[in-house]
C-alpha cells in the first residue's frame, strides 16, 4: 500500500483490509458468513449498481436484514469483477460518529490521501448513517467543492424517514442515475419462495413457515437448518428495535405498549386516542410520535382509510396498522406477552394457528400491496368496508381478504352497489374462480403474482 496511506488513523486500516491486499476481502467476516449459509440472498442492486457514475446513494432498511452484508459484497464485486484497486475503496462503519463535522472530517481525510495517489474513481461506502447528526451537510459540502467528482458514494441506514429526508436535502447533487433511493426489505413471500423453493414442500407449507420465520434471510437460514429458532435470534432483533429506541432517547416500556395496543387491533381500524386510553398513556401526541419512529424503523406501517364513492383519501379517519414483516411480528407479540424464553414454541403453538391464520393472512396481503408502487388504502363504503384498496397511476384495485373455507359472496353486495363498475380481487383460503365481477386467488398464489 502506498506510504501515505499510513498516515491515515489505524481504525481506517481495520475498517479497509483491501488495502493491504485485496485478497483479504475474502477474510470478511460478513462474506464468510454467507459461505456457510444453506441459502444466499443476492440482492438486485448487486447488478443494479452504478459503478461508473457520479453519484450519491442511499440503501435504506431494518436493522439485521444484510445490509453491511451487501456493502461487502459490492467491495468484493468492485475487487474480483471490475478490476478495482483496494485504495480507491473506502468503506466506514457510522455508529460512533456523532455528527456532520466529524463524518467531514473522516471523508476529508481519507478523499486527500487517496487523490494524491490516484486519479481513478473512488468508491466510498458509509454504513448506518441514520444517527450521524445531519449528516447530509457533509456530503453536501464536499460536493459543493467539487470533492466528490469522480466518486460513487453509498449510505446505509435502518431509518427511512431520516435517510430519505436528508438525502433529498441535496438537490442536483446525486448524479443522474434512475434509482438514487434504494430499499432492502424483509423478503417478500414471493422472494422467500423463490429462495427456498428447492424444498420438498407444498406452497401452502411454506407460506406456513413464511408466518413464523418471516423474510431476514438469516432467520431464514436458521429456520431451515435446525428447524426452529433460537432464542437468541429473537433477542437479537428485539434488541434491534429496543437499541433505536434507546439512541432516540424513548421508552421501552411505551414502545412496546403501543405495540401491543397494535396486535390487539390488528385488521380493525382505530384512533391515536384510543391506543393512548387503552395503554395508559397521557396524550395521543405521544402514541402518534412512536408510531412514526416506529414506522421509520421498518416495524410497522399505518393504513388510512379511502372513500370508494368519492375516490378521494380521508386520513383525518380512522387508521390500520400492520407489521412489515411476519417474524418481527412474532418476536413483538411473544415479547408483549412476556415468553422472553422459548419464544419458538409460543409462536408456533399460539400464534400460527388456525384461529389466527385470517388476521395473519390479512397482514400479508398488507405487507405486499406496502411493497408495490403507488398507494395503499382501506375503502370505506356507505355500509362497511373493503379490506384494501391499492391506487397506482390514476388506476385504483379494490382487493378482500377471507381466509376461510366458504365464501358468501352476498357479503360484497355492498361494494357492488357502491362500485358497480369495479372488479373485486378475493385473497382466499383455498378457493380460485372469477365471476360476477370477483376474481378469487389463494393465499399464497396471489403474494406469488
Amino acid at each position: 500500500m502506498k506510504n501515505i496511506y499510513r498516515t491515515l488513523p489505524e481504525i481506517f486500516w481495520i475498517y479497509n483490509p483491501w488495502w493491504e491486499s485485496t485478497a483479504l476481502i475474502k477474510e470478511d467476516s460478513k462474506l464468510k458468513e454467507l459461505e456457510s449459509l444453506k441459502f444466499v440472498y443476492r440482492h438486485p442492486f448487486l447488478e443494479e449498481f452504478p459503478f461508473r457514475k457520479d453519484c450519491i446513494l442511499t440503501l435504506r432498511g431494518p436493522r439485521q436484514i444484510g445490509k453491511s452484508t451487501l456493502v461487502k459484497q459490492l467491495v468484493e464485486s468492485l475487487i474480483e469483477k471490475k478490476g478495482v484497486s483496494g485504495e480507491r475503496i473506502f468503506f466506514y462503519s457510522c455508529d460512533s460518529v456523532a455528527d456532520y463535522r466529524e463524518l467531514d472530517t473522516i471523508l476529508s481525510a481519507y478523499m486527500e490521501s487517496a487523490r494524491a495517489i490516484t486519479k481513478g474513481r473512488l468508491y466510498i461506502f458509509l454504513d448506518e448513517i441514520s444517527f450521524v447528526r445531519e449528516w447530509q451537510r457533509a456530503v453536501k459540502a464536499l460536493a459543493d467543492r467539487g470533492a466528490l467528482k469522480g466518486c460513487s458514494l453509498l449510505v446505509t441506514g435502518s431509518s427511512s424517514v431520516d435517510i430519505l429526508f436528508s438525502a433529498e436535502q441535496m438537490p442536483g447533487r446525486r448524479g443522474r442515475v434512475k434509482s438514487p433511493d434504494v430499499d432492502f426489505m424483509p423478503l417478500s413471500f414471493k422472494e422467500f419462495f423463490a429462495l427456498v423453493k428447492g424444498q420438498p414442500a407444498s406452497k401452502k407449507k411454506l407460506l406456513d413457515d413464511y408466518l413464523i420465520c418471516g423474510g431476514f434471510p438469516a432467520v431464514i437460514n436458521e429456520y431451515f437448518s435446525k428447524g426452529y429458532i433460537l432464542d437468541e435470534t429473537f433477542n437479537t432483533y428485539l434488541s434491534w428495535i429496543e437499541g433505536d429506541l434507546h439512541k432516540l432517547g424513548k421508552s421501552e416500556e411505551t414502545a412496546f405498549s403501543i405495540l401491543n395496543r397494535f396486535i390487539k387491533h390488528l385488521s380493525s381500524s382505530f384512533s391515536w386516542y384510543k391506543v393512548a386510553k387503552e395503554a395508559g398513556i397521557g396524550s395521543h401526541a405521544t402514541v402518534i410520535e412512536y408510531a412514526e419512529i416506529l414506522k421509520r424503523m421498518f416495524v410497522v406501517f399505518d393504513v388510512k382509510s379511502l372513500l370508494v364513492s368519492q375516490r378521494l383519501p380521508d386520513p383525518a379517519k380512522n387508521r390500520k396498522v400492520y407489521f412489515f414483516d411476519p417474524f418481527i411480528f412474532n418476536a413483538i407479540q411473544a415479547k408483549v406477552n412476556d415468553y422472553s424464553s422459548q419464544q419458538y414454541s409460543y409462536l408456533a403453538k399460539k400464534v400460527v394457528t388456525v384461529k389466527n391464520k385470517p388476521l395473519l393472512a390479512e397482514g400479508l396481503v398488507a405487507s405486499h400491496l406496502k411493497r408495490l408502487p403507488g398507494s395503499l388504502y382501506f375503502g370505506r363504503l356507505v355500509r362497511g368496508e373493503v379490506d384494501f384498496v391499492h391506487r397506482n397511476k390514476g388506476e385504483y384495485r379494490f382487493l378482500e381478504v377471507k381466509y376461510q373455507n366458504d365464501i358468501n359472496q352476498a357479503r360484497f353486495e355492498a361494494f357492488f352497489k357502491e362500485a358497480p363498475k369495479e372488479k373485486l380481487i378475493l385473497v382466499t383460503k383455498n378457493q380460485q374462480f372469477s365471476r360476477r365481477g370477483i376474481k378469487a386467488f389463494s393465499l399464497e398464489d396471489f403474494l406469488l403474482l
